[in-house]
């Protein structure tokens, strides 16, 4: 006999509460559809990754608001066309704002070293949020942002599905953001979050 699957409302009333499973059986449900909307939007598939991991992202972060959602594939393709949006305002203007980071990066003096006095004491926090990220979070992330490795490596790698691997990737950085939201760090923090949560 098959399980009957939960309806949307209630995957989202469970979310609300913090339950993991229900995060990953909404982002089972609703991963590729979200991924192809953004690709058919974007033409990139790199774009499309980045654009689906923050929709659930932000399905994470806002779980407990979520419970009201009437309509959750809605709520997830208005998400997405939303970053969508964001992001290719951001290319648009991307010359400009690489002259500004290389401005910032070339700044000289006593305000050079403060910078990366900063950007030290920033990448300790760093490590220590992904030190108290749960064991798989910990590792999927790690293999994916500073070994380089791609989703289908890892999840051969730790014996998991490759969707699995993006639920923990994306709930990794939903944590690394709460934990570093309050970080005093200044221009250098943002610029920080900026090149690693993109």
């Amino acid at each position: 006999m098959h399980e009957i699957p939960h309806s949307d409302s209630e995957m989202l009333r469970l979310l609300a509460l913090g339950d993991e499973r229900a995060f990953q059986r909404l982002f089972e449900r609703y991963w590729d559809a979200v991924y192809s909307t953004s690709l058919a939007l974007t033409k990139s598939a790199a774009i499309a990754e980045d654009i689906a991991q923050d929709v659930f992202t932000i399905l994470w972060e806002k779980r407990a608001a979520l419970a009201e959602v009437s309509r959750l594939e809605g709520y997830l393709f208005i998400t997405a066309r939303n970053l969508i949006y964001s992001r290719l305002r951001k290319l648009a203007s991307g010359d400009a704002y690489r002259q500004y980071v290389l401005q910032f990066l070339h700044e000289g003096g006593a305000q050079q070293a403060d910078h990366a006095a900063e950007f030290r004491e920033l990448e300790q926090c760093v490590l220590t949020a992904i030190r108290q990220l749960p064991p798989q979070q910990q590792r999927a992330f790690t293999l994916s942002r500073f070994e380089g490795m791609r989703h289908e490596e890892i999840a051969t790698t730790m014996g998991v599905s490759r969707i699995t691997i993006k639920s923990y990737i994306v709930q990794a950085i939903a944590s690394l953001r709460k934990a570093l939201s309050n970080h005093p760090s200044g221009a250098m923090g943002a610029l920080w979050a900026m090149i690693f949560f993109s």
